[in-house]
């Protein structure tokens, strides 16, 4: 009688610390692992967030750059970490490319997944003076010249698995040319007439755009993009399965518990509600807040990891 009483005893206690311990969550700073150089659009959100974290906390959120293997670097230093609701990953689709490419063995199953936040676009581009005005164009024409035009793909990654829908649509119509560079190197390969397509972000390109240089043959989603909204979607063009926008989202080491994620989520929430931090957004990353938590988040990261399997499915 006198074990059991003393058995509840403790774990009363251990009760009502836990209880403390989520009620004044975050007690301390919370790591923000972000698996890309400073000054990029991943780290200019997470470090906009961070900013707005403090104003909604008192504490500091900081934000650490662990650069490698399109984020498989990043991902597996998070999956190792202790999961107290201190150490978070911030991530995109590159975790499904890597993934269905065999770049790396990591799930976002793998993960706690907490909230995604913000949702930028990516695009398909041409030169001004391309003869297309959007996608459909350049496919069928492609189509009735095989191998004219240059698609100046990615080496790897999401810029690669992106042209999965359109060889899926015109097989070998276009000449594939990977670059082992990112947005910047395909913009410059594109100006210098060394391709005539690419797909990019479109934080990259928006100072091209608004210049002239080149332009938008499709948004690469289901939904029109408020910053360009007279660009046509890839959906409404025919392809179906190009939708890669690129969703930022909160990554919890495994096992992280539920009250944990979910404090976390009511403070994120708080953020990308905030008129400041909206506003921000727009104009240091062309991103709005794209917020979903529980089922949302899984159904929409099913419904991204099918699309991603199949492009690679074309592509190996």
């Amino acid at each position: 009688m006198v074990k059991k009483a003393f058995l509840s005893l403790i774990f009363l206690a251990l009760f009502f610390s836990a209880s403390i311990l989520l009620a004044v969550y975050p007690a301390k700073p919370v790591t923000v692992v972000v698996p890309y150089a400073a000054g990029g659009a991943s780290d200019i959100m997470a470090r906009l967030i961070a900013e707005f974290w403090k104003k909604y906390t008192g504490k500091e959120m900081v934000v650490v750059n662990v650069v490698g293997a399109e984020g498989a670097v990043a991902a597996k230093q998070v999956l190792t970490a202790k999961p107290d609701g201190y150490t978070v990953l911030w991530y995109h689709q590159a975790i499904l490319g890597n993934y269905h490419l065999g770049v790396a063995d990591i799930k976002w199953t793998d993960f706690t997944p907490a909230c995604i936040v913000t949702k930028t676009s990516r695009i398909t581009a041409a030169r001004a003076d391309a003869p297309w005005k959007d996608l459909r164009e350049a496919v069928e024409d492609a189509k009735r010249n095989p191998r004219k035009y240059v698609y100046g793909t990615g080496a790897g990654g999401i810029a690669y698995l992106e042209y999965g829908p359109i060889e899926l649509s015109a097989p070998r119509a276009f000449r594939v040319v990977p670059n082992e560079g990112g947005d910047s190197q395909r913009i410059v390969a594109l100006l210098g007439k060394h391709v005539d397509i690419i797909p990019l972000a479109l934080v990259s390109a928006v100072q091209y755009i608004k210049s002239g240089q080149i332009k938008v043959l499709a948004v690469h989603d289901v939904e029109t993009d408020p910053f360009i909204p007279d660009a046509p979607t890839a959906a409404e063009l025919g392809f179906p399965d190009l939708v890669f926008p690129m969703t930022n989202t909160f990554f919890f080491p495994p096992n992280t518990p539920t009250d944990i994620v979910s404090e976390f989520n009511k403070i994120i929430e708080k953020i990308v509600t905030d008129p400041e931090f909206v506003k921000k957004l727009e104009e240091l990353a062309f991103a709005v807040p794209f917020f979903k938590t529980g089922k949302d988040l899984e159904e929409f990261w099913k419904q991204q990891d099918e699309i991603y399997r199949k492009a690679a499915s074309v592509l190996k």
